[in-house]
C-alpha cells in the first residue's frame, strides 16, 4: 500500500455562482476518494494578470491521497471538465468556472513541461500566500527555502484579497 501524500490545492474562480463551484469542487474530490484534511476561509480578490470586472473567490484545501503528482493533475483536470470549465490554450489568464493549483506535493519539487511543483507563482501571489499562511504559515517551500510567513512578508504584490466566508463559518455549510 501506497502512502498517502499531502497535496495542497488552491481553489478558484470567478464565474457565478463563484461559492458553489468551489463547494461542488471540494465534493468531487472527496468523491474521487480525496481525504479533505484543512480547509481555509475563503478570500475575494481581483483578479490576477488580466483585467475582469468578477472578482475571484479562493480557498486552500490540505488534502491526502495515494496518488502520484501527475495522477492527482489528471483528476484535478477531469473535475474542472466536468464542473464545465472550457481550458483556451491561447490564454492562460481568463475568467474562470474553477480552477485547481496544485500549490505543494510533500515537499517535492518537480519541473515538467505540464507540471511544476511548487506552483511556479505562489510566491508572487497575494491570494494565494493569504490562505497558505492561514493553515501553514510555517510549511518551508523546497525550493525557495522560506516559510509562507516569510513568503507573506517580502511579497511585493499589493492586490486586494480580503476574507469573504471565515473557515468556521464556510465548514459548517458543507
Amino acid at each position: 500500500m501506497t502512502a498517502n501524500n499531502e497535496v495542497f490545492l488552491l481553489l478558484g474562480g470567478n464565474i457565478e455562482p463563484r461559492l458553489v463551484f468551489l463547494k461542488q469542487a471540494m465534493s468531487k474530490l472527496q468523491d474521487y476518494g480525496y481525504k479533505i484534511l484543512l480547509v481555509s476561509s475563503v478570500y475575494e480578490s481581483e483578479a490576477w494578470g488580466f483585467e475582469s470586472d468578477q472578482k475571484f473567490l479562493n480557498q486552500l484545501l490540505i488534502v491526502e491521497k495515494d496518488h502520484s503528482p501527475a495522477e492527482i493533475l489528471n483528476d484535478i483536470l477531469r473535475i474542472e471538465k466536468e464542473l464545465g470549465r472550457k481550458r483556451d490554450r491561447g490564454c492562460s489568464y481568463t475568467s474562470r468556472i474553477i480552477d485547481i493549483d496544485i500549490l505543494y506535493f510533500n515537499d517535492t519539487v518537480i519541473q515538467q513541461p505540464d507540471l511544476e511543483i511548487p506552483h511556479p507563482r505562489l510566491h508572487k501571489r497575494r491570494f494565494a500566500l493569504l490562505p497558505l499562511v492561514e493553515l501553514a504559515p510555517e510549511h518551508v517551500h523546497p525550493e525557495l527555502k522560506k516559510t509562507n510567513r516569510e513568503l507573506l512578508d517580502v511579497l511585493d504584490d499589493f492586490t486586494n484579497v480580503k476574507v469573504y466566508i471565515e473557515k468556521e463559518v464556510f465548514s459548517d455549510e458543507v
